[in-house]
C-alpha cells in the first residue's frame, strides 16, 4: 500500500463547478496497485466539506482500451476525502469522479 502524490501519481484532469453541483475527475498513473490511497481537499475544488454525493471509480484493465468500474473505498474528515484504490489488477491506470453539493449536505427532510 501506497500513499500516491498529487502531481507525481494522480492529476485533477477535470472540475467543473456549479450553483449547487460540483465534481471533481481524477486520473491516476499507470502503476497504481490495488490498496493505494490517495487524498483530495474537497473544499479546494468547490465541495463543501459536509456535501459528498458519492465517488465513482473506473479501472483501465487494458492500456488505452478496457475500462471497468472499480470503486474506491473511502472516508472523509474535515472536508478531505480518502480513497483506497480497488479492483481486480496492480498495475493499471485509475479514474475517479468525485461528486458533492457546493453547500452544507441538508440534514433535515425535504
Amino acid at each position: 500500500m501506497t500513499a500516491l502524490t498529487e502531481g507525481t501519481d494522480f492529476e485533477i484532469v477535470g472540475n467543473q463547478r456549479g450553483d449547487v453541483y460540483n465534481e471533481i475527475v481524477i486520473r491516476t498513473i499507470n502503476t497504481v496497485d490495488d490498496g493505494d490511497t490517495f487524498t483530495v481537499d474537497l473544499t479546494k475544488y468547490g465541495i463543501n466539506a459536509t456535501g459528498l454525493m458519492g465517488v465513482e471509480g473506473y479501472e483501465q484493465t487494458t492500456a488505452n482500451s478496457i475500462v471497468v468500474a472499480a470503486d474506491p473505498t473511502t472516508t472523509v474528515s474535515s472536508g478531505t476525502i480518502t480513497c483506497t484504490v480497488s479492483g481486480s489488477n496492480d498495475n493499471n491506470q485509475r479514474y475517479y469522479i468525485i461528486k458533492g453539493f457546493a453547500v452544507p449536505n441538508p440534514s433535515s427532510a425535504i
